[in-house]
């Protein structure tokens, strides 16, 4: 049972209430068997250290910082920011939502992200040199936002080799011009040629999204980031820091990437000083937007209301800041055209509707290095998690499901 009528204050005027969880009916022990559990692995919390938070029925039942013995924040606490990595996909899925509704009479799921020509174009900065592929032509908003647009994984954010023009282009090493296919890496699969037909398939990837980030910025005249602060994260609570504090250079310490940092913020890309995607920080003529593949920068309790907004339907107290329909779409499965399901994704969003001993609502926002957001309306539940460590892999999916399956169990919608 959801209490509708909890929302947090702000941090600095008091924050997220807490409860003993046995007043809320919580197992305490199996909670704390959790909690121990998460805090003590060694090769996912241990070296780099971690944070866990849980949110119950609107009340912190469990909130845990780990400092860690190798590296990461020392020490790491409530106040650490981290960059969510990936779950910054999921921010950005809350800003679409935002601008199809405030400019429904212009762009819709359904409008073609490249068009035929120039001028009916949402991106027409892709036309200032011949298209590197025919069938971006066809790539839909709808099909970026699924990871149905057919564009690459690799991510060479830290140019891994030679940067090199595609065949017969020119321009600057830079963020967007990476986007459109006109450069790439010696030996690195890039984007001037689509892996599938847009809507045929599902390829995990970054470069769509940032495509529909530049159509927002071409359209709203701001950012993204600014463009969501100013009309949800304001309102939830954020500090200005998120708006406000935009940094060119991704702040990867090392090869661990290490990403923590004391103030929040969100990467800023596309010019000058910008090395995202392994961008140069040459000078572009298209500028800058907010990085929405990854890269926002924040503590725990503060990605929690956004858990806590995508729980209660993009309500905030007695303002809808996000459409409700938008919110129960992007949370659910994205349904091709021939009726298929072909990924446990929506629009931005992961959806883990096959993991044992977990109910089937719960969606999450999934990022490297698990820093991840999970929501479970039926439980009235939020769970933020994150770390350092670069141990990717089966095993760190499994470490996931195993977390949140026996936070799951404490509570008393689990029988136990």
């Amino acid at each position: 049972m959801q209490n509708d009528d909890y929302f947090p204050l702000p941090e600095w005027a008091g924050g997220w209430r807490t409860e003993n969880p046995r007043v809320l009916g919580v197992d305490a022990d199996l909670l704390r068997a959790a909690i121990d559990a998460h805090n003590q692995d060694q090769t996912y919390t241990g070296h780099d250290g971690g944070a866990l938070l849980i949110i119950y029925r609107g009340h912190i039942i469990g909130e845990t910082y780990v400092t860690g013995s190798r590296g990461g924040p020392q020490p790491w606490g409530h106040s650490t920011c981290n960059d969510m990595k990936s779950s910054t996909k999921s921010v950005f899925g809350t800003a679409v939502g935002v601008f199809l509704e405030e400019y429904d009479d212009q762009v819709n799921l359904e409008t073609l992200l490249v068009g035929e020509t120039k001028e009916d174009s949402l991106i027409p900065q892709i036309w200032d040199q011949p298209l590197t592929d025919d069938r971006k032509r066809r790539i839909k908003v709808k099909h970026a936002l699924s990871m149905t647009s057919g564009h690459e994984s690799r991510e060479p954010w830290l140019a891994p080799s030679k940067r090199m023009h595609a065949t017969g282009y020119t321009g600057p090493f830079q963020m967007f011009e990476y986007c459109f296919g006109w450069w790439r890496f010696e030996g690195i699969a890039d984007h001037h040629t689509l892996m599938f037909d847009p809507g045929s398939d599902f390829n995990y990837s970054n470069f769509g999204l940032e495509m529909v980030a530049l159509a927002m910025r071409n359209i709203s005249g701001q950012e993204v980031g600014p463009y969501l602060y100013d009309r949800v994260l304001e309102p939830i609570g954020m500090p200005p820091g998120i708006r406000d504090n935009a940094y060119v250079e991704m702040p990867y310490s090392d090869d661990q990437e290490l990403n923590f940092a004391s103030e929040p913020g969100w990467g800023r890309g596309g010019s000058e000083g910008c090395n995202a995607y392994g961008a140069d920080r040459s000078l572009s003529s298209y500028g800058y937007n907010s990085i929405v593949g990854s890269t926002f920068r924040c503590s725990p309790r503060d990605f929690a209301r956004l858990g806590y907004l995508w729980l209660r339907g993009g309500r905030w107290a007695n303002r809808q800041l996000v459409s409700a329909a938008w919110i129960r779409q992007a949370t659910s499965r994205y349904v091709r055209d021939d009726g298929s399901t072909p990924a446990g994704y929506g629009y931005t969003f992961w959806i883990m509707d096959e993991w044992d001993g977990v109910p089937a609502d719960l969606f999450m926002a999934r990022g490297h290095n698990m820093n991840h957001c999970y929501v479970i309306p039926s439980l009235d539940l939020v769970v933020v998690r994150q770390g350092n460590e670069s141990r990717p892999g089966r095993g760190a999916s499994m470490f996931a499901h195993r977390v949140i399956r026996d936070i799951v169990a404490a509570l008393p919608e689990s029988g136990n």
